[in-house]
C-alpha cells in the first residue's frame, strides 16, 4: 500500500484560510480611516499614547493566555475578563483620535458594543463553561467584562508572563500590524502638515 504524501499547501491556499471578513473589514475601515484622517500634532501624541497603551495591555495578556488548557486568571486576567477586547478597544479609539476622525470612532464603538461584545460573549462563555465548569463560573461571576476592578481576583492562578504564549496567540502579527498602521496615520499627518 502506498503511503500518502501529504501536500504542501500554497501560499494562495494558506492566505485564503487567514483572510476572513473580519479581516477585509478591519482592513477596509482601516483604509477608510487614513484616507479621511486630518491628524495634527497632538492628535498624533494623544492617540499614540492610547494606541501604545492598548497594545501594552494585548502583550501583557496574550503572555499570560493558555487558550483552552486552562482559566486564565493571572496578569491583566486578575482584573478584568477580556484584556484583549478591552485593549483593541483603546486601539481603536487611539486610531480614531490619533486620525482626528470622530464619526470613525463613533462608528466603531457601535459596531464594538451592538455585535462583537454579544456575539463574543454568548459564544465564548457557553464554550467555557462547557470546558471549565464551576472554576469558569465562579470567575465569570467574580471579574468584570470591561471595566477592570482595582482588586486582582482572589483565586487567581501563579503564571507568570510567557513570551513563547505571545507568538503562540499570535499578538506579534497585530502588535507589526498596529506598528504599520501608526506609521500611515504619521505619514499622512506629516503630507498634511503645512
Amino acid at each position: 500500500m502506498r503511503a500518502q504524501v501529504k501536500r504542501k499547501k500554497t501560499a494562495w491556499e494558506l492566505a485564503r484560510r487567514r483572510v476572513t471578513w473580519k479581516v477585509v473589514a478591519v482592513f477596509t475601515a482601516f483604509a477608510v480611516l487614513v484616507w479621511w484622517a486630518r491628524p495634527t500634532a497632538l492628535s498624533v501624541a494623544a492617540g499614540g499614547a492610547l494606541i501604545a497603551a492598548g497594545e501594552a495591555l494585548r502583550l501583557w495578556a496574550a503572555g499570560h493566555l493558555q487558550k483552552n488548557e486552562q482559566v486564565t486568571t493571572t496578569g491583566p486576567y486578575a482584573h478584568v475578563k477580556n484584556p484583549l477586547y478591552l485593549g483593541s478597544l483603546i486601539i481603536m479609539a487611539g486610531f480614531s483620535l490619533m486620525a482626528w476622525s470622530w464619526w470613525l470612532l463613533a462608528a466603531g464603538l457601535a459596531v464594538f458594543w451592538a455585535y462583537y461584545v454579544p456575539y463574543k460573549n454568548q459564544r465564548e462563555r457557553d464554550r467555557l463553561r462547557e470546558r471549565f465548569g464551576q472554576e469558569w463560573i465562579e470567575y465569570d461571576q467574580a471579574v468584570p467584562d470591561y471595566l477592570p476592578r482595582f482588586t486582582a481576583y482572589g483565586r487567581r492562578g501563579t503564571a507568570r508572563w510567557r513570551p513563547e504564549l505571545v507568538i503562540e496567540n499570535t499578538e506579534h502579527r497585530t502588535a507589526i500590524a498596529v506598528a504599520v498602521g501608526v506609521i500611515l496615520i504619521g505619514v499622512r499627518w506629516w503630507t498634511l502638515a503645512p
